[in-house]
């Protein structure tokens, strides 16, 4: 049940709480009042598309946010605990959405900001919203055969949850096949035509980090060798310094004898070690020489290589030999996966095929199934047209096939209906008028609503087109509903505004400069009163118009009526 609806700078509303109880709640007002912005309100609880035009001029947000109570939908509480969202105080949850300026909107669920999908979820279990903008929508064929589905018997409701997984699994399949073939077999030529190019260059990722460094090093030979060639002459030449240090270790021995010190001992020992050092440093120096000696053949060759490597590098868009490197690394194994995964599309084809079989044959079952359940709709349908002064009415279905197995079916759902004795049977919605439309829409909602598990309906001017004794008619439908739901309904008739168990109206102002809506409880009998006779156009409250308007109230209460 919706407790509570909180309204913040919406529309022509600054602030206001509005107070809903259990039975049958009544919103009236003269036209243009606004009442149409509390449907826009709830419409925003259930996920609609906010407009940014909804904002109260002046403000730079809005906020709709309504309370309910979990009696009677235990599925929430379950689903709740799976979205991981605590409950207020273990028996409320608060449904809130903001619009911004610039489009934006928040979602929350008990202060949690939510996706918008999941605020949907949880909305479509608490509130249904049945109105002139909704009508158009409730005659297509997937609203039907979802109206239909709520009459499946037991066996028929299980034939559906297999077509169902039949139908997800089919769809997931396919998605996977549409991606291989989409992406992997383009992806696994291109892999082979660089594979081949490269084997064809007999460029290996070894090799070509070989080259890489060697091609380093030819680059730098002549630096190094001409290092080489001035090391060695310093160190051998008739002046080098190998000469000059032992012509030193032979002066100083010829200086010691009798008289020798320890300092001569620990130069000759000094220069011994920078000897031995000095000949240890030739021989590595030496020893460069071949590393970076290359003949002009070899030089040639390493420079071709080189210049393919960065061919191909430009060609394949790798900034530094290491990418490319690894990429190389990873062609293999890469297709060796393409190629696993292409051979799994037969596989796939495969199973899609016998999923479609499946799904045609589950279609035709759930088929007949639906035809069951349309028979048992129909009888109560036409028991409820009878009570809306449409007795004459006789409803049939035409159930087509789809070219392909859809989410719902095989089926393509019409819901025809003669409204007089000897009149052919036609599609509702091109043969009803709006007043019909509005009772044959009724009608079906108080027979699926027994079966409905959804606590609040709210009907927006469900009573178009509707006037005299039938409105009474409607009026004692929504009443019965009101019983097992509650009603929130938006109306200007009296004689539906007599059944209220809770009675609001909504009142306009407006000053120089701005206008403001307000939502008044009429909690008094005089105010019921009042308010219907100003229904019945009787602005001034005469005593006539009041006590048809008390006579009106009380038929509705002791429900002495009859439609012929």
């Amino acid at each position: 049940m919706l407790k509570t609806l909180v309204i913040r700078d919406f529309i022509l509303v600054e602030y206001q709480e509005i107070t809903f109880a259990p039975g049958m709640n009544v919103i009236t007002g003269e036209t243009g009042t606004g009442k149409s912005l509390l449907v826009n309100a709830l419409s925003l609880l259930l996920g609609a598309r906010g407009k940014e035009e909804w904002i109260r001029p002046g403000s730079s947000r809005a906020v709709v946010e309504g309370c309910f109570t979990l009696q009677g939908v235990p599925e929430l509480r379950q689903h709740l605990a799976v979205c991981g969202i605590p409950l207020e105080g273990g028996d409320f949850v608060v449904l809130s959405r903001e619009l911004a300026s610039g489009g934006k909107s928040k979602a929350r669920i008990n202060g949690r900001v939510v996706p918008l999908n999941v605020l949907r979820d949880v909305a479509v279990l608490l509130l249904d919203i049945c109105g002139q903008r909704e009508h158009s929508l409730f005659f297509t064929s997937s609203s039907i055969l979802r109206l239909l589905d709520t009459f499946l018997p037991e066996r028929g409701k299980a034939i559906k949850q297999q077509y169902v997984t039949r139908f997800e699994e089919k769809q997931a399949l396919e998605e996977r096949l549409s991606s291989l073939e989409q992406g992997q077999e383009k992806e696994l030529a291109d892999l082979e035509e660089i594979l081949e190019e490269v084997q064809q260059s007999e460029l290996t990722p070894e090799l070509i980090l070989e080259c890489e460094e060697e091609f380093g090093r030819i680059s730098q030979a002549q630096q190094y060798l001409e290092a080489v060639r001035e090391f060695r002459e310093s160190v051998l030449g008739d002046e080098g310094m190998l000469r000059r240090i032992s012509r030193l270790r032979a002066l100083f021995r010829e200086l010691s004898g009798a008289s020798a010190t320890l300092q001569e001992a620990e130069i000759q020992e000094i220069l011994e070690r920078v000897e031995l050092e000095l000949e240890e440093a030739l021989r590595l120096v030496q020893g460069l020489e071949g590393f970076f000696s290359f003949s002009p053949e070899r030089i040639e060759s390493v420079e071709r290589a080189v210049a393919e490597i960065e061919r191909l590098k430009r060609k394949y868009r790798f900034l530094t030999t290491s990418e490319f490197v690894t990429f190389l690394k990873g062609l293999k194994e890469r297709k060796s996966i393409l190629e696993r995964e292409i051979a799994q599309k037969d596989v796939l084809r495969e199973r899609i095929a016998e999923l479609s079989r499946e799904l045609l044959f589950l279609g035709g079952e759930l088929s007949a199934e639906r035809w069951r359940a349309f028979e048992v709709l129909r009888e109560r349908v036409k028991e409820e047209l009878a009570t809306l002064a449409l007795q004459g009415a006789n409803l049939d279905l035409a159930l087509g096939k789809r070219r392909e197995p859809g989410p719902e079916g095989i089926d393509e759902a019409r819901l025809l209906i003669s409204l007089n004795p000897g009149m052919p049977l036609l599609p509702v919605e091109e043969t009803a008028s709006g007043g019909e439309i509005s009772r044959i829409v009724l009608a079906l909602k108080s027979v699926a609503s027994a079966l409905s598990g959804t606590p609040v309906l709210v009907f927006d001017e469900i009573d178009q087109g509707v006037g005299g004794v039938t409105a009474f008619g409607v009026g004692d439908k929504l009443k019965k509903l009101a019983r097992q739901h509650q009603v929130i309904c938006i109306t200007h008739l009296p004689q539906i505004a007599s059944f209220a168990d809770h009675h609001l109206k909504v009142e306009k102002f407006s000053t120089g400069e701005k206008a403001w809506v307000e939502v008044v409880p009429l909690s008094s009998w005089e105010e019921r009163l009042q308010e219907i006779a100003r229904m019945m156009g009787d602005e001034k409250k005469q005593a006539v118009t009041l006590e048809y308007a008390e006579a009106l109230i009380r038929r509705a209460r002791s429900g002495g009526f009859e439609i012929q």
